[in-house]
Protein backbone atom coordinates (compact mmCIF):
# COMPACT_ATOMS: atom_id res chain seq x y z
CA UNK A 1 0.00 0.00 0.00
CA UNK A 2 1.34 3.42 -0.92
CA UNK A 3 1.88 5.98 1.81
CA UNK A 4 0.16 9.37 1.79
CA UNK A 5 3.51 10.97 1.00
CA UNK A 6 3.97 8.81 -2.08
CA UNK A 7 0.45 9.66 -3.21
CA UNK A 8 1.13 13.38 -2.78
CA UNK A 9 4.38 13.07 -4.71
CA UNK A 10 2.57 11.39 -7.58
CA UNK A 11 -0.32 13.87 -7.61
CA UNK A 12 -0.22 16.13 -10.64
CA UNK A 13 0.58 19.79 -10.13
CA UNK A 14 -2.73 20.65 -11.77
CA UNK A 15 -4.53 19.57 -8.59
CA UNK A 16 -3.00 22.44 -6.66
CA UNK A 17 -4.89 25.66 -6.10
CA UNK A 18 -3.72 28.52 -8.36
CA UNK A 19 -1.67 30.31 -5.67
CA UNK A 20 0.22 27.09 -4.81
CA UNK A 21 0.85 26.38 -8.48
CA UNK A 22 2.09 29.96 -9.00
CA UNK A 23 4.43 29.69 -6.01
CA UNK A 24 5.94 26.46 -7.31
CA UNK A 25 6.27 27.94 -10.81
CA UNK A 26 8.03 31.02 -9.40
CA UNK A 27 10.38 28.92 -7.29
CA UNK A 28 11.19 26.72 -10.28
CA UNK A 29 11.90 29.81 -12.42
CA UNK A 30 14.18 31.21 -9.74
CA UNK A 31 16.04 27.92 -9.49
CA UNK A 32 16.50 27.81 -13.28
CA UNK A 33 17.98 31.31 -13.24
CA UNK A 34 20.19 30.60 -10.22
CA UNK A 35 21.54 27.39 -11.77
CA UNK A 36 21.88 28.74 -15.31
CA UNK A 37 19.31 26.30 -16.69
CA UNK A 38 17.60 27.22 -19.93
CA UNK A 39 13.91 26.87 -19.17
CA UNK A 40 12.83 26.20 -22.76
CA UNK A 41 15.23 23.29 -23.35
CA UNK A 42 14.18 19.76 -22.52
CA UNK A 43 17.44 18.15 -21.41
CA UNK A 44 16.51 17.85 -17.73
CA UNK A 45 13.06 16.35 -18.23
CA UNK A 46 14.33 12.80 -17.80
CA UNK A 47 16.46 13.75 -14.78
CA UNK A 48 14.22 16.09 -12.79
CA UNK A 49 10.79 15.37 -14.18
CA UNK A 50 8.43 12.45 -14.25
CA UNK A 51 8.67 12.10 -18.03
CA UNK A 52 5.55 13.94 -19.14
CA UNK A 53 7.00 17.42 -18.93
CA UNK A 54 7.70 19.33 -22.14
CA UNK A 55 10.59 21.53 -21.00
CA UNK A 56 13.12 22.13 -18.25
CA UNK A 57 10.78 24.61 -16.56
CA UNK A 58 8.02 22.03 -16.22
CA UNK A 59 10.52 19.39 -15.05
CA UNK A 60 11.85 21.82 -12.44
CA UNK A 61 8.30 22.54 -11.26
CA UNK A 62 7.71 18.80 -10.79
CA UNK A 63 11.00 18.43 -8.93
CA UNK A 64 10.29 21.43 -6.66
CA UNK A 65 6.85 20.08 -5.82
CA UNK A 66 8.21 16.61 -5.04
CA UNK A 67 11.01 18.05 -2.88
CA UNK A 68 8.59 20.25 -0.93
CA UNK A 69 6.34 17.27 -0.25
CA UNK A 70 9.13 14.79 0.43
CA UNK A 71 10.95 17.07 2.87
CA UNK A 72 7.76 18.58 4.33
CA UNK A 73 8.89 22.11 3.46
CA UNK A 74 7.03 25.36 3.01
CA UNK A 75 7.78 27.67 0.11
CA UNK A 76 9.94 30.67 0.96
CA UNK A 77 13.37 32.26 0.68
CA UNK A 78 14.93 29.80 3.13
CA UNK A 79 13.46 26.93 1.18
CA UNK A 80 14.81 28.34 -2.08
CA UNK A 81 18.34 28.37 -0.67
CA UNK A 82 17.90 24.77 0.49
CA UNK A 83 16.63 23.70 -2.95
CA UNK A 84 19.58 25.42 -4.66
CA UNK A 85 21.93 23.48 -2.39
CA UNK A 86 20.04 20.26 -3.16
CA UNK A 87 20.25 20.90 -6.92
CA UNK A 88 23.98 21.61 -6.67
CA UNK A 89 24.42 18.32 -4.83
CA UNK A 90 22.42 16.45 -7.49
CA UNK A 91 24.47 18.09 -10.22
CA UNK A 92 27.67 16.85 -8.60
CA UNK A 93 26.22 13.35 -8.40
CA UNK A 94 25.19 13.41 -12.08
CA UNK A 95 28.58 14.66 -13.21
CA UNK A 96 30.82 12.40 -11.16
CA UNK A 97 28.87 9.18 -10.62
Amino acid sequence: MRSDLMLLEAAPLTRLIPSERRTIRNMASSLCVAMGITREDHHLVAILGLGGERCNQEAMESWVYRELVKQNLEAGQDTLALLIHRLEHLEMQWRYN
